[in-house]
C-alpha cells in the first residue's frame, strides 16, 4: 500500500509544480518554444518527391516527401514527411505550404534546433 501511495505522489508531482507537457509551450503564438527555431519568409521552392528518396547526405539527410526553401534562408531546406504512419496533420501542413507557395504568402516555419545543419524537419507552419 505504501508503494502505491509513493507511485501516486511521484506521478502527481508535475501537476503541483507545473512540470509536464505544457512546461515548454510558447507564451504566445508568434514565439517558438525554447527548443525550436522560427524562420520567416516566402516559399521560393516547393518540391514533392516519392517516399524513400531522401534529400542530402550523411548527417544532412532529410527523409521527407515535401521539401521547401524560403527566400530569407538561402541554402536551407525544410522537409515534411507524408509517410503512411505520419500524423494526419502533415497532409494539412503540406497543403498549407502549397497554398502559401502559389499565393506568395509569407510563412513562419518552426523546426527543432539543430546547430550547424542546413536541413530541418518542419513541425509548425504559420501563415503571417
Amino acid at each position: 500500500m505504501i508503494k502505491v501511495i509513493h507511485i501516486v505522489l511521484i506521478a502527481t508531482l508535475p501537476v503541483f509544480f507545473g512540470v509536464g507537457a505544457f512546461a515548454d509551450s510558447p507564451p504566445q503564438l508568434d514565439v517558438a518554444d525554447s527548443h525550436s527555431v522560427a524562420n520567416k519568409g516566402k516559399i521560393n521552392l516547393y518540391r514533392v518527391q516519392i517516399q524513400g528518396l531522401e534529400f542530402g547526405r550523411d548527417q544532412e539527410a532529410l527523409d521527407a516527401e515535401i521539401l521547401v526553401t524560403l527566400d530569407t534562408q538561402p541554402g536551407m531546406v525544410f522537409g515534411l514527411r507524408l509517410h503512411p504512419d505520419s500524423p494526419p496533420v502533415n497532409k494539412i501542413m503540406a497543403d498549407t505550404l502549397r497554398e502559401a507557395y502559389l499565393n506568395q504568402t509569407p510563412v513562419t516555419l518552426q523546426h527543432q534546433v539543430a546547430p550547424g545543419k542546413k536541413h530541418a524537419k518542419i513541425h509548425v507552419i504559420q501563415l503571417n
